[in-house]
């Protein structure tokens, strides 16, 4: 009663899932799609308004699919199991030590240490700390690490950057955000694990085109492109877009430094 009582995209799911599965099935659709279609429905709703949750959600298709004979058991738990899951399950578990270390933050204020005393190096070098860690973590989970130390410097810079005008603090967090969201995206192109949709992507050429694009194919590809749009979107975005002038104070980089500092040293788990 809870669940349904605090959200009632539960019951909307049940609704539009009943609603498709009784009407008359248009014509040439048969009534497998029409199951389908319905169970899209449902799983959309609950996904949309987290009625339940996600990975309940992503669990539907086990129980449902063969109860509607819509597939057989063995033919709907295969995808579960497929290879391109086990390697965003690697990602997930490298995103998940990164985080339980810190080794995202060491990444991000090490390529700081030596990113340059302006703002726009500073921009470019969470850019390159982005990508650098979004080649081996997914994209969105990159741009989460890093969202609150960004935040952290855009407020380091406005207490101790002298002469900073709204303007210029205002362009330097916009563009920081944003090269944070553009840096990841950026990064994800260049591996496999770096993004959803590239192993989606293989996995799709393999199973209709018989085409295996490994890991390092990818990268072969990948890596030129990403880092060759990594300065370009730079160069656009504080110049252009978000244009930074100033420089960095000292008092900037001493509260950097103990940001660092913070930290601590290496350490064994």
């Amino acid at each position: 009663m809870n669940l349904i009582k605090n959200n009632p995209g539960f019951i909307i799911g049940l609704i539009g899932f009943l609603i498709v599965l009784l009407l008359p099935s248009a014509e040439g659709l048969n009534p497998e799609a029409q199951k389908t279609l319905a169970l899209f429905v449902l799983m959309g709703t609950w996904w949309a308004t987290e009625a339940v949750p996600v990975a309940i959600t992503a669990l539907v298709p086990l129980a449902l699919f063969p109860l509607f004979g819509i597939s057989s058991i063995e033919e709907t738990a295969a995808p579960y199991a497929n290879k391109i899951i086990y390697l965003f399950l690697g990602g997930f578990l490298i995103a998940t030590a990164i985080q339980k270390w810190n080794l995202h933050k060491r990444i991000a204020l090490f390529v700081l240490q030596y990113a340059g005393s302006s703002g726009r190096t500073m921009i470019g070098g969470f850019m390159l700390s982005a990508a650098l860690i979004s080649m081996w973590v997914m994209n969105t989970s990159t741009t989460i690490m890093l969202l609150p130390i960004g935040l952290a410097v855009v407020s380091v810079v406005k207490d101790t950057v002298k002469d900073l005008t709204e303007d210029e603090a205002d362009n330097f967090q916009l563009a920081l955000l944003l090269g944070i969201a553009y840096g990841a995206t950026i990064g994800g192109m260049s591996t496999l694990i770096g993004t959803g949709p590239n192993g989606i992507l293989a996995a799709f050429m393999e199973d209709n085109y018989g085409l295996q694009i490994g890991f390092s194919d990818w990268m072969k590809v990948g890596v030129p492109l990403s880092f060759t749009m990594l300065p370009l979107s730079w160069i656009i975005l504080t110049r252009f877009v978000f244009p930074i002038s100033f420089k960095t104070s000292i008092e900037t980089r001493d509260l950097l430094d103990e940001m660092k500092k913070e930290i601590g040293p290496f350490q064994g788990p």
